[in-house]
């Protein structure tokens, strides 16, 4: 089992930013460095040859190509790449400039989120394969607490959604938002299926299924009376959806065996397919309104980034990368 996608994509260490190199090329990198060293410099920073190759690296090592790409196709791979390094690099400098920082309490907060039950061994094994170390790990956590923070403060604090842009969005397209039909539905989960039939024939004799849940189940709900709320069709497993939307009203299931254990299952109610109301779609249509204009309001404030601190990329250099 492997971290989850949000911890995977810190694993590889990067931010995954739109933005193209929408930036001055010329060929000579600064005096300083070596031509063959430097592929990009942001504002007083270079990004080494050596550095992109090492993202680079991890990115084939993570996401693969089917078969070999061809010189057209992976020369834009690798602009992506680099632009994303830029954006990164561009947005530490300016949350630098602006005071903008994680502590060490709000990292350790957000490690433990991600790892969860991972211990630091088992940990090690995943971020090995994207050729990372646990202190690399954690200092690109800290970039991007770092960006999500800056990002927070000086562009999603100025995308707003006034309520007239969500009513006529909600008027015009009123036929999009659906309750889909739902069931209450309870559950209990043993490992035994023996176990399961005795349980199933107390359930049959008008026993409480929330507290022989709470006493038997070996699922995480049992602490809730198996009570997993309301579930609609595409959100159980298809061994589950089958038998839940069958069930009448009170009804017990019979047993049923999944790669978990040995479940039954007793709906508390059903409801029916019905429209949404404005205010049951509002964060909906919010969500679906704010993309684009967050998308916008970033393009424009990373353009103005690069404006403040002069990028260059060094197309040789980034071409010899081959």
């Amino acid at each position: 089992m492997k971290l989850s996608v949000v911890a995977a994509a810190v694993a590889a260490g990067w931010l995954y930013y739109k933005g193209g190199l929408d930036t001055v090329t010329r060929e000579k990198p600064p005096e300083s460095a070596p031509p063959e060293t430097v592929v990009a410099t942001v504002g007083d920073e270079t990004v080494t040859l050596g550095q992109f190759l090492k993202e680079y690296n991890r990115y084939k090592t993570l996401s693969p190509a089917e078969g070999k790409r061809d010189p057209e196709t992976e020369m834009k791979v690798k602009k992506a790449l680099l632009s994303r390094m830029i954006d990164d690099a561009l947005i530490q400098k300016e949350a630098l400039r602006l005071g903008v920082s994680v502590s060490a309490e709000e990292l350790d907060t957000r490690i433990k989120e991600l790892l969860g039950e991972y211990d630091k061994a088992r940990l090690g094994l995943v971020l090995a394969e994207g050729e990372i170390n646990f202190d690399e790990w954690k200092a690109s956590l800290r970039r991007i607490l770092t960006a999500e923070k800056l990002i927070g403060r000086e562009v999603d604090s100025k995308v707003t959604i006034t309520d007239d842009e969500l009513k006529e969005y909600y008027k015009k397209n009123a036929d999009r938002f659906v309750w889909p039909r739902r069931v209450h539905v309870l559950q209990i989960m043993v490992n035994d299926e023996t176990a399961a039939e005795q349980i199933r024939k107390k359930l049959l004799n008008n026993g409480d299924f929330a507290k022989i849940a709470r006493e038997h189940s070996q699922s995480p709900d049992a602490v809730d009376g198996g009570d997993l709320g309301f579930v609609s069709r595409g959100q159980l497993p298809p061994e589950f959806e089958g038998v839940v939307f069958k069930l009448k009203k009170g009804e017990i299931s019979e047993v049923v065996k999944s790669i978990y254990g040995f479940h039954l299952f007793k709906v508390l109610e059903g409801q029916k397919s019905r429209p949404m109301s404005f205010e049951e779609s509002k964060e909906r249509i919010k969500k679906l309104l704010i993309a684009p204009k967050r998308e916008e309001v970033f393009k424009n404030w990373l353009k103005s980034l690069r404006d403040r601190f002069r990028v260059t990329v060094y197309s040789k250099a980034l071409s010899a990368s081959s």
